[in-house]
């Protein structure tokens, strides 16, 4: 069961920065204006990762320090709720407003065979754009701007870079 639990908390996490990736490096620069910040992504406008130089953009050592704080808060937290109770869904935490977990059990299954397969595939999605910015030096949304722009700006650099 710890498995489980720890498959659909990577997974969300993926779903999450599958999505947070692209959208940071569109509108990073805009929200770094707005409050009158420095730009923090790495060379070539790509997202900060292990693999491009991009940590070491971050404010150190108090971004690892909160980070790491944050992260050990909401596990500690989580430990010591897990061993008082005992829940046969460790991964139900009771939050549902829009009610998308189903309401029949056969339903609440198909969610959750969903969500565990969309979770990987966020896994995947992650590692891709890590292994793309990494190998090519430039940002996922250049590489495939079909998928993250308006298509005018999309054909525009599609038609200037000479692919079409």
């Amino acid at each position: 069961q710890w498995q489980r639990k720890a498959e659909l908390k990577h997974a969300r996490l993926a779903m999450l920065a599958a999505a947070g990736w692209p959208i940071a490096e569109l509108m990073h620069k805009n929200i770094a204006d707005a409050f009158d910040l420095a730009p923090l992504l790495a060379s070539n406008d790509r997202v900060p990762s292990i693999l491009n130089d991009g940590l070491s953009h971050a404010h150190f050592p108090a971004f690892w320090i909160a980070t790491i704080a944050v992260a050990a808060a909401l596990e500690i937290t989580e430990s010591v709720a897990e061993n008082v109770s005992c829940k046969l869904n460790p991964t139900d935490y009771g939050f549902d407003p829009l009610n998308l977990g189903g309401k029949t059990d056969e339903q609440k299954r198909f969610m959750q065979e969903a969500e565990v397969f969309n979770g990987r595939l966020g896994m995947l999605a992650i590692v891709g754009f890590a292994a793309q910015e990494f190998v090519l030096k430039s940002a996922v949304v250049d590489q495939i701007p079909i998928f993250f722009k308006p298509l005018n700006v999309a054909f525009e650099q599609l038609m200037t870079s000479g692919a079409m």
